[in-house]
């Protein structure tokens, strides 16, 4: 008697099953997101030398980059075009060139590096909020991009006094004063408020070199 295999049943997958597929699928083909870069650089003109002089030499870095210029400018203009130019990349140089009177700006968007020679100020911003944009363009606007607000040295202010406090525990610990289970809610506490801080603090990162 010949034997005849019947069908092979393959059990199909539930929809949490396909959905758990398909989420690791998705991971494994989209690339992470590169965070946002923006680099302002400012160059001041020697007592002698014309804006329009100086522009043309910075322009010739630019060869072969878009660019935007934008003479004069308010927050708002540089806020919005730093926001179309950030669709093209994921890096902005933002160049200020100033003669004490006027400030020329240049929005070039590059993956690549761009050197430049004898500037006055380098400053990296690492985006983690797009909304933080605003507060960063405002500071340049103004001329105080080195400038602290408010809000951030409160912060700063209460961090410190955390700080000292989970240091006073810890020597009050070892001094016996308070147990060691006192010291664990306090360092807990500590910990928290200060995640917690910086959990609402500015939407960027501030650093003077690139990567």
């Amino acid at each position: 008697m010949t034997f005849v295999p019947g069908p092979i049943i393959i059990p199909s997958k539930s929809k949490e099953e396909r959905r758990k597929v398909k989420k690791e699928v998705k991971k494994k083909t989209t690339p992470p997101k590169k965070e946002k870069k923006l680099v302002y650089v400012l160059i001041k003109l020697k007592p002698d030398q014309l804006i329009s002089e100086k522009a043309k030499e910075v322009e010739e870095l630019f060869r072969g980059k878009t660019f935007n210029r934008v003479v004069n400018p308010d927050e708002y203009t540089l806020l919005m075009n730093a926001q179309n130019l950030f669709s093209k990349a994921n890096r902005l140089y933002v160049v200020e060139l100033t003669d004490g009177m006027n400030r020329w700006f240049y929005l070039v968007p590059s993956e690549e590096r761009i050197k430049f020679k004898n500037r006055d100020k380098y400053i990296v911003f690492l985006i983690k909020k797009d909304s933080s944009l605003e507060e960063i363009f405002k500071k340049i606007a103004e001329g105080k991009i080195d400038k602290k607000s408010t809000f951030e040295v409160v912060l700063t202010v209460i961090e410190a006094v955390l700080g000292i406090l989970a240091f006073v525990a810890g020597y009050l610990a070892l001094e016996d004063v308070i147990d060691f289970s006192q010291l664990s809610n306090i360092v807990t506490f500590v910990l928290f408020f200060i995640f917690a801080l910086q959990s609402i603090k500015k939407g960027y990162r501030k650093r003077s070199w690139e990567d």
